[in-house]
């Protein structure tokens, strides 16, 4: 049986992924209290049935380090590699209003450059016509 596999998702498109939504969330708080917080239960409270084994894989990938003290529940805080992926999740998320803005923008040009040969060809037709179109308007005033 062929093994399911998600549709990929654009660089651009990244929001859409609700689980690294979430998880940049996360990672920005642990940032926040960076270095005087330890923090206990954050993944495992987002993260229901996984939790656990996300703290794991994050320990593993030493992106956080974990203090584990008798009777306490294991806390944990960001390392340098932590800090570098919290902050390229940053850059990313500005990266992406910037490429809104830049469609946006794309817009607005294409209908100046529409605008502004219509006006030119408006422009021309009343040159060679001699259509006294200003003495029209002159006349409404």
């Amino acid at each position: 049986m062929a093994k399911e596999t998600q549709p990929f998702v654009k660089g651009y498109e990244t929001n859409t992924i609700t689980t690294f939504r979430v998880f940049k969330g996360l990672m920005l708080d642990l940032l926040r209290g960076y270095p005087e917080y330890e923090y206990f239960g954050k993944f495992e409270s987002v993260f229901t049935n996984t939790g656990d084994k996300v703290v794991e894989i994050l320990n593993k990938d030493k992106l956080i380090e974990l203090s584990e003290q008798e009777g306490k529940p294991v806390r944990y805080r960001l390392t340098p590699a932590g800090i570098n992926l919290a902050i390229s999740m940053i850059n990313l998320e500005y990266s992406e209003r910037v490429l809104k803005y830049s469609k946006n923008m794309r817009k607005l040009t294409i209908w100046i450059i529409i605008l502004s040969i219509l006006t030119f060809g408006f422009g021309l037709v009343q040159l060679f016509t001699k259509l006294p179109i200003l003495d029209i308007f002159l006349f409404f005033r």
